[in-house]
Protein backbone atom coordinates (compact mmCIF):
# COMPACT_ATOMS: atom_id res chain seq x y z
CA UNK A 1 0.00 0.00 0.00
CA UNK A 2 1.04 3.39 -0.20
CA UNK A 3 2.85 5.03 2.34
CA UNK A 4 2.95 8.82 0.35
CA UNK A 5 1.93 10.81 3.59
CA UNK A 6 4.59 9.50 5.34
CA UNK A 7 7.08 10.61 3.06
CA UNK A 8 5.22 14.07 2.93
CA UNK A 9 4.89 14.17 6.67
CA UNK A 10 8.63 13.63 6.99
CA UNK A 11 9.71 16.28 4.53
CA UNK A 12 7.57 18.70 6.51
CA UNK A 13 8.99 21.68 8.69
CA UNK A 14 6.83 22.60 11.55
CA UNK A 15 6.78 26.52 12.71
CA UNK A 16 7.09 27.08 16.33
CA UNK A 17 5.20 29.79 17.33
CA UNK A 18 4.15 31.97 20.59
CA UNK A 19 3.27 28.88 22.86
CA UNK A 20 1.63 31.24 25.62
CA UNK A 21 -0.09 33.43 23.03
CA UNK A 22 -2.35 30.62 21.62
CA UNK A 23 -2.59 29.20 25.58
CA UNK A 24 -4.08 32.63 26.32
CA UNK A 25 -6.76 32.32 23.40
CA UNK A 26 -7.51 29.21 23.92
CA UNK A 27 -8.40 29.75 27.62
CA UNK A 28 -10.59 32.62 26.47
CA UNK A 29 -12.60 30.52 24.20
CA UNK A 30 -13.04 27.72 27.09
CA UNK A 31 -13.46 30.54 30.09
CA UNK A 32 -10.93 28.99 31.66
CA UNK A 33 -7.97 30.14 33.75
CA UNK A 34 -5.00 29.91 31.08
CA UNK A 35 -2.77 29.04 33.39
CA UNK A 36 -4.71 25.88 34.22
CA UNK A 37 -4.26 25.03 30.36
CA UNK A 38 -0.80 26.28 30.30
CA UNK A 39 0.30 23.69 32.97
CA UNK A 40 -1.49 20.89 30.98
CA UNK A 41 0.41 22.09 27.60
CA UNK A 42 3.72 21.73 29.72
CA UNK A 43 3.26 18.63 31.21
CA UNK A 44 2.02 17.27 28.17
CA UNK A 45 4.29 18.48 25.43
CA UNK A 46 7.45 18.64 27.73
CA UNK A 47 9.21 21.27 25.52
CA UNK A 48 9.65 19.42 21.89
CA UNK A 49 7.43 20.14 19.37
CA UNK A 50 9.87 19.55 16.31
CA UNK A 51 13.43 17.86 16.17
CA UNK A 52 16.35 19.39 15.35
CA UNK A 53 15.79 19.63 11.17
CA UNK A 54 12.33 20.28 12.33
CA UNK A 55 10.42 17.15 11.72
CA UNK A 56 7.42 16.51 13.60
CA UNK A 57 8.00 14.41 17.00
CA UNK A 58 6.37 10.85 16.46
CA UNK A 59 6.28 7.53 18.52
CA UNK A 60 5.06 4.67 16.42
CA UNK A 61 3.10 2.50 18.87
CA UNK A 62 3.59 -1.39 17.80
CA UNK A 63 1.16 -2.54 19.65
CA UNK A 64 -1.46 -0.23 18.90
CA UNK A 65 -0.75 -0.63 15.11
CA UNK A 66 -1.46 -4.87 15.87
CA UNK A 67 -5.24 -4.42 16.93
CA UNK A 68 -5.78 -1.56 14.08
CA UNK A 69 -4.41 -4.10 11.26
CA UNK A 70 -6.71 -6.49 9.48
CA UNK A 71 -6.44 -10.12 10.62
CA UNK A 72 -4.92 -11.09 7.52
CA UNK A 73 -1.86 -8.39 7.73
CA UNK A 74 -0.96 -9.49 11.17
CA UNK A 75 1.34 -12.35 10.75
CA UNK A 76 3.26 -10.46 8.05
CA UNK A 77 3.69 -7.30 10.29
CA UNK A 78 4.82 -9.34 13.28
CA UNK A 79 6.81 -11.33 10.95
CA UNK A 80 8.53 -8.07 9.78
CA UNK A 81 9.17 -6.84 13.22
CA UNK A 82 6.59 -4.48 12.86
CA UNK A 83 4.02 -4.93 15.35
CA UNK A 84 3.67 -6.42 18.52
CA UNK A 85 0.71 -8.42 19.98
CA UNK A 86 0.91 -6.82 23.46
CA UNK A 87 2.45 -3.59 25.38
CA UNK A 88 5.50 -4.41 26.18
CA UNK A 89 8.75 -1.79 26.62
CA UNK A 90 10.96 -4.03 24.13
CA UNK A 91 8.62 -2.96 21.38
CA UNK A 92 10.60 0.20 21.33
CA UNK A 93 13.82 -0.91 21.58
CA UNK A 94 16.23 0.20 18.91
CA UNK A 95 13.88 3.40 18.34
CA UNK A 96 16.30 5.87 19.64
CA UNK A 97 15.06 9.45 20.91
CA UNK A 98 12.44 12.19 20.32
CA UNK A 99 13.88 12.61 16.27
CA UNK A 100 15.58 9.62 15.67
CA UNK A 101 15.48 8.15 11.90
CA UNK A 102 14.69 4.99 13.31
CA UNK A 103 11.04 6.09 14.39
CA UNK A 104 10.63 7.20 10.69
CA UNK A 105 11.90 4.36 9.19
CA UNK A 106 9.47 2.45 11.38
CA UNK A 107 6.33 4.32 10.54
CA UNK A 108 7.53 4.35 6.76
CA UNK A 109 7.41 0.50 6.83
CA UNK A 110 4.54 -0.07 8.92
CA UNK A 111 2.50 2.33 6.21
CA UNK A 112 3.61 -0.06 3.38
CA UNK A 113 1.47 -2.61 4.92
CA UNK A 114 -1.66 -0.28 5.87
CA UNK A 115 -1.20 3.63 5.83
CA UNK A 116 -4.01 4.30 7.78
CA UNK A 117 -3.66 1.90 10.41
CA UNK A 118 0.17 3.37 10.49
CA UNK A 119 -0.76 6.95 11.04
CA UNK A 120 -3.62 5.99 13.67
CA UNK A 121 -1.09 4.06 15.33
CA UNK A 122 0.87 6.91 16.21
CA UNK A 123 1.61 9.71 18.56
CA UNK A 124 2.28 12.89 17.33
CA UNK A 125 3.48 16.36 18.65
CA UNK A 126 4.38 17.77 22.18
CA UNK A 127 1.16 16.67 23.60
CA UNK A 128 1.52 13.31 21.77
CA UNK A 129 -1.79 13.15 20.94
CA UNK A 130 -2.35 9.25 18.96
CA UNK A 131 -3.61 9.24 15.48
CA UNK A 132 -6.76 7.13 16.01
CA UNK A 133 -8.13 10.50 18.23
CA UNK A 134 -8.41 13.06 14.56
CA UNK A 135 -11.97 13.11 14.93
CA UNK A 136 -11.74 14.23 18.85
CA UNK A 137 -9.12 16.81 17.99
CA UNK A 138 -11.31 18.01 15.19
CA UNK A 139 -9.88 16.68 11.60
CA UNK A 140 -12.14 14.01 9.64
CA UNK A 141 -9.10 12.09 8.22
CA UNK A 142 -6.10 10.91 10.56
CA UNK A 143 -4.28 12.10 7.33
CA UNK A 144 -4.99 15.67 7.45
CA UNK A 145 -4.60 15.16 11.14
CA UNK A 146 -1.11 14.30 11.12
CA UNK A 147 -0.52 16.85 8.52
CA UNK A 148 -1.69 19.60 10.72
CA UNK A 149 0.40 18.46 13.49
CA UNK A 150 3.68 19.14 11.10
CA UNK A 151 2.55 22.86 10.58
CA UNK A 152 2.84 24.57 13.49
CA UNK A 153 2.43 24.11 17.33
CA UNK A 154 -0.25 26.20 17.87
CA UNK A 155 -2.02 23.80 15.56
CA UNK A 156 -0.80 21.54 18.07
CA UNK A 157 -2.17 23.53 20.68
CA UNK A 158 -5.74 23.68 19.48
CA UNK A 159 -5.51 19.83 18.57
CA UNK A 160 -5.28 19.15 22.72
CA UNK A 161 -7.48 21.80 23.28
CA UNK A 162 -10.17 20.16 20.74
CA UNK A 163 -9.26 16.95 22.49
CA UNK A 164 -9.87 18.11 26.43
CA UNK A 165 -12.86 19.21 25.39
CA UNK A 166 -14.59 16.28 23.15
CA UNK A 167 -13.54 13.72 26.59
CA UNK A 168 -15.38 16.20 29.31
CA UNK A 169 -12.51 17.91 31.25
CA UNK A 170 -13.50 21.56 30.41
CA UNK A 171 -15.38 21.60 33.61
CA UNK A 172 -12.59 19.95 35.62
CA UNK A 173 -9.80 22.95 33.92
CA UNK A 174 -12.52 25.24 35.00
CA UNK A 175 -12.57 24.01 38.60
CA UNK A 176 -8.75 23.71 38.39
CA UNK A 177 -9.23 20.36 39.71
CA UNK A 178 -6.04 18.63 38.82
CA UNK A 179 -6.77 15.51 40.62
CA UNK A 180 -10.03 14.96 38.22
CA UNK A 181 -8.11 16.21 35.18
CA UNK A 182 -5.19 13.47 35.77
CA UNK A 183 -7.99 10.80 36.59
CA UNK A 184 -10.02 11.19 32.79
CA UNK A 185 -6.75 12.52 30.85
CA UNK A 186 -4.26 9.89 32.01
CA UNK A 187 -6.45 6.74 32.99
CA UNK A 188 -6.02 5.04 36.87
CA UNK A 189 -2.52 4.62 36.82
CA UNK A 190 -0.83 7.52 38.76
CA UNK A 191 -3.17 9.91 39.59
CA UNK A 192 -1.72 11.36 42.72
CA UNK A 193 1.72 12.13 40.58
CA UNK A 194 0.58 13.28 37.82
CA UNK A 195 -1.64 15.89 39.35
CA UNK A 196 1.15 17.02 41.13
CA UNK A 197 2.96 17.54 38.28
CA UNK A 198 0.26 19.71 37.12
CA UNK A 199 -0.21 21.64 40.38
CA UNK A 200 3.04 22.70 40.29
CA UNK A 201 3.28 23.92 36.69
CA UNK A 202 0.17 26.02 37.22
CA UNK A 203 2.03 27.56 40.21
CA UNK A 204 4.88 27.92 38.53
CA UNK A 205 2.99 29.61 35.96
CA UNK A 206 0.37 31.63 37.94
CA UNK A 207 2.51 32.56 40.90
CA UNK A 208 0.08 31.65 43.16
CA UNK A 209 -0.73 28.57 45.05
CA UNK A 210 -3.98 26.52 43.42
CA UNK A 211 -6.47 25.44 44.49
CA UNK A 212 -9.49 23.36 43.76
CA UNK A 213 -13.23 25.35 43.16
CA UNK A 214 -14.90 25.40 46.03
CA UNK A 215 -17.86 23.97 44.78
CA UNK A 216 -15.80 20.72 44.42
CA UNK A 217 -13.67 21.10 48.02
CA UNK A 218 -14.50 17.66 50.34
CA UNK A 219 -16.36 16.15 47.42
CA UNK A 220 -15.89 13.13 46.06
CA UNK A 221 -15.39 13.36 42.59
CA UNK A 222 -13.34 11.93 39.72
CA UNK A 223 -9.82 10.74 40.50
CA UNK A 224 -10.95 10.57 44.16
CA UNK A 225 -10.00 6.88 45.82
CA UNK A 226 -10.37 5.13 48.87
CA UNK A 227 -13.05 3.82 51.45
CA UNK A 228 -15.26 6.66 51.02
CA UNK A 229 -15.29 6.25 47.37
CA UNK A 230 -15.93 2.51 47.54
CA UNK A 231 -19.05 3.02 50.07
CA UNK A 232 -20.49 5.47 47.02
CA UNK A 233 -20.23 2.82 44.96
CA UNK A 234 -21.24 0.02 47.23
CA UNK A 235 -24.63 2.43 47.76
CA UNK A 236 -24.76 2.69 43.56
CA UNK A 237 -24.77 -0.72 43.32
CA UNK A 238 -27.40 -1.10 46.82
CA UNK A 239 -29.66 1.59 44.51
CA UNK A 240 -29.18 -0.53 41.00
CA UNK A 241 -26.68 1.64 39.36
CA UNK A 242 -24.04 -0.78 38.85
CA UNK A 243 -20.24 -0.21 39.13
CA UNK A 244 -17.37 -1.97 39.72
CA UNK A 245 -16.85 -1.63 44.13
CA UNK A 246 -12.68 -0.87 43.64
CA UNK A 247 -12.58 2.53 45.78
CA UNK A 248 -11.69 4.45 42.46
CA UNK A 249 -14.22 7.09 41.28
CA UNK A 250 -13.07 7.06 37.09
CA UNK A 251 -15.56 7.40 34.33
CA UNK A 252 -17.91 4.36 35.18
CA UNK A 253 -18.72 5.91 38.69
CA UNK A 254 -19.03 9.31 37.30
CA UNK A 255 -21.69 8.25 34.49
CA UNK A 256 -23.66 5.93 37.49
CA UNK A 257 -23.69 9.12 39.56
CA UNK A 258 -24.73 11.46 37.01
CA UNK A 259 -27.74 8.81 36.30
CA UNK A 260 -28.63 8.78 39.48
CA UNK A 261 -28.98 12.80 39.99
CA UNK A 262 -30.86 12.70 36.27
CA UNK A 263 -33.28 10.85 37.93
CA UNK A 264 -33.15 12.53 41.58
CA UNK A 265 -33.80 16.09 40.09
CA UNK A 266 -30.31 17.13 40.55
CA UNK A 267 -27.79 18.67 38.49
CA UNK A 268 -26.21 15.73 36.31
CA UNK A 269 -22.36 17.02 36.89
CA UNK A 270 -21.12 13.85 38.28
CA UNK A 271 -20.10 15.00 41.61
CA UNK A 272 -20.71 13.92 44.85
CA UNK A 273 -21.77 16.61 47.11
CA UNK A 274 -23.95 17.37 50.19
CA UNK A 275 -26.80 17.10 47.76
CA UNK A 276 -26.13 13.89 46.15
CA UNK A 277 -24.81 13.03 49.38
CA UNK A 278 -28.35 13.50 50.86
CA UNK A 279 -30.13 12.26 48.22
CA UNK A 280 -28.36 8.91 48.26
CA UNK A 281 -29.45 8.51 51.59
CA UNK A 282 -32.91 8.44 51.46
CA UNK A 283 -33.05 7.15 47.67
CA UNK A 284 -34.59 3.50 47.21
CA UNK A 285 -33.41 0.99 44.24
CA UNK A 286 -34.17 2.24 41.23
CA UNK A 287 -36.83 -1.17 40.57
CA UNK A 288 -38.50 0.11 43.61
CA UNK A 289 -39.85 3.38 42.01
CA UNK A 290 -43.19 3.77 40.58
CA UNK A 291 -43.89 2.26 37.66
CA UNK A 292 -40.61 0.58 37.16
CA UNK A 293 -41.57 -3.14 36.91
CA UNK A 294 -39.81 -4.83 34.43
CA UNK A 295 -41.29 -8.33 34.90
CA UNK A 296 -42.69 -7.98 31.41
CA UNK A 297 -39.68 -6.67 29.30
CA UNK A 298 -39.25 -8.95 26.34
CA UNK A 299 -36.21 -8.69 23.75
CA UNK A 300 -38.54 -6.34 21.63
CA UNK A 301 -38.50 -3.73 23.86
CA UNK A 302 -35.11 -3.36 24.42
CA UNK A 303 -34.65 -3.19 20.46
CA UNK A 304 -37.22 -0.77 20.11
CA UNK A 305 -35.87 0.83 22.65
CA UNK A 306 -32.34 1.51 20.58
CA UNK A 307 -30.27 -1.61 22.59
CA UNK A 308 -27.15 -1.47 20.68
CA UNK A 309 -26.40 -5.17 21.99
CA UNK A 310 -29.62 -6.13 21.18
CA UNK A 311 -29.11 -4.85 17.73
CA UNK A 312 -25.44 -6.42 17.06
CA UNK A 313 -27.24 -10.14 18.56
CA UNK A 314 -29.70 -9.44 15.87
CA UNK A 315 -27.34 -9.30 13.23
CA UNK A 316 -25.47 -12.08 14.42
CA UNK A 317 -28.89 -14.13 14.22
CA UNK A 318 -29.17 -13.40 11.03
CA UNK A 319 -25.67 -14.59 9.89
CA UNK A 320 -26.24 -17.55 11.59
CA UNK A 321 -29.46 -18.11 9.20
CA UNK A 322 -27.73 -17.36 5.97
CA UNK A 323 -25.13 -20.06 7.37
CA UNK A 324 -27.17 -22.60 7.77
CA UNK A 325 -28.92 -21.52 4.21
CA UNK A 326 -25.28 -22.47 3.50
CA UNK A 327 -24.66 -19.36 1.72
CA UNK A 328 -22.40 -17.06 4.19
CA UNK A 329 -20.06 -19.33 5.73
CA UNK A 330 -19.11 -21.39 2.65
CA UNK A 331 -15.08 -20.24 2.87
CA UNK A 332 -15.48 -21.29 6.42
CA UNK A 333 -14.38 -25.16 5.80
CA UNK A 334 -11.29 -23.97 4.66
CA UNK A 335 -9.64 -21.40 7.17
CA UNK A 336 -11.04 -20.41 10.87
CA UNK A 337 -10.05 -17.25 10.04
CA UNK A 338 -12.42 -16.93 7.58
CA UNK A 339 -15.20 -16.74 9.96
CA UNK A 340 -13.50 -14.45 12.16
CA UNK A 341 -13.85 -11.94 8.98
CA UNK A 342 -17.38 -12.25 8.38
CA UNK A 343 -19.07 -9.13 7.99
CA UNK A 344 -21.17 -7.92 11.04
CA UNK A 345 -19.35 -10.16 13.47
CA UNK A 346 -16.46 -7.34 13.69
CA UNK A 347 -19.02 -5.26 15.19
CA UNK A 348 -20.51 -8.30 17.64
CA UNK A 349 -16.85 -8.81 18.39
CA UNK A 350 -16.80 -5.24 20.21
CA UNK A 351 -19.49 -5.72 22.61
CA UNK A 352 -19.29 -9.37 23.76
CA UNK A 353 -15.45 -10.47 22.48
CA UNK A 354 -17.64 -13.33 20.74
CA UNK A 355 -15.08 -14.14 17.95
CA UNK A 356 -11.97 -14.85 20.89
CA UNK A 357 -14.68 -16.81 22.94
CA UNK A 358 -15.74 -19.34 20.21
CA UNK A 359 -13.01 -19.38 17.60
CA UNK A 360 -10.80 -22.58 19.41
CA UNK A 361 -13.83 -24.32 20.62
CA UNK A 362 -14.61 -24.67 16.78
CA UNK A 363 -11.90 -25.62 15.21
CA UNK A 364 -12.68 -29.42 15.20
CA UNK A 365 -16.05 -28.24 14.05
CA UNK A 366 -13.82 -26.21 11.11
CA UNK A 367 -12.18 -29.65 10.55
CA UNK A 368 -15.17 -32.00 10.45
CA UNK A 369 -16.72 -29.29 7.56
CA UNK A 370 -14.21 -30.16 5.43
CA UNK A 371 -15.07 -33.60 5.16
CA UNK A 372 -19.10 -33.07 5.40
CA UNK A 373 -19.41 -29.40 3.86
CA UNK A 374 -23.63 -29.21 3.97
CA UNK A 375 -23.78 -30.84 7.63
CA UNK A 376 -21.04 -28.94 8.86
CA UNK A 377 -22.57 -25.15 7.49
CA UNK A 378 -25.59 -26.10 9.49
CA UNK A 379 -23.66 -27.16 12.62
CA UNK A 380 -22.07 -23.95 12.57
CA UNK A 381 -24.98 -21.77 11.75
CA UNK A 382 -26.65 -23.63 14.68
CA UNK A 383 -23.98 -22.58 17.16
CA UNK A 384 -24.23 -18.70 15.91
CA UNK A 385 -27.80 -18.86 16.22
CA UNK A 386 -27.07 -20.32 19.91
CA UNK A 387 -24.49 -17.69 20.55
CA UNK A 388 -27.00 -15.00 19.67
CA UNK A 389 -30.03 -15.58 21.61
CA UNK A 390 -27.92 -16.22 24.60
CA UNK A 391 -26.85 -12.68 24.03
CA UNK A 392 -30.16 -11.17 23.97
CA UNK A 393 -31.19 -13.37 27.14
CA UNK A 394 -28.51 -12.21 28.78
CA UNK A 395 -28.92 -8.54 28.24
CA UNK A 396 -32.82 -9.42 28.59
CA UNK A 397 -31.90 -10.40 32.00
CA UNK A 398 -29.65 -7.71 33.07
CA UNK A 399 -32.29 -5.10 32.30
CA UNK A 400 -34.99 -6.96 34.15
CA UNK A 401 -32.64 -7.37 37.00
CA UNK A 402 -31.54 -3.66 36.67
CA UNK A 403 -28.02 -4.40 36.31
CA UNK A 404 -28.38 -2.03 33.32
CA UNK A 405 -30.65 0.83 34.29
CA UNK A 406 -31.24 2.52 30.81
Amino acid sequence: MSAEIVTELENARGEVRNVDEAVFDAAASLNCDPHVLGAIVNVESSGDWYDLLGRLIILPEKATFYKRLASGLRKKALALGLAAATWSPTNYKGLGGPGSDQRWSLLMSMAAIDEDAALSSTSYGGPQIMGFNHQLCGYPTVSAFVLAMAESNTKQIAALVAYLEAVGLVADIRAKDFTAIARRYNGSGQVAAYADRLRRAYEARAGKPAGVAATRSGSLRMGTTGFQVEALQKRLVDLQYHVAIDGDFGPATERAVAAFQKSNGLTADGIVGPKTLAALERAVPVSQHPGNSRDALKVKDLRNRGSQTIAHADTLTKVGGATIAGGVLSEAAKSPDTFANLPGLDQVNQVTGLIYAIQDPLRPVFAFIGDHPLIGLALVGGVVLFVAWRIKQRRLSDAKTWRHVG
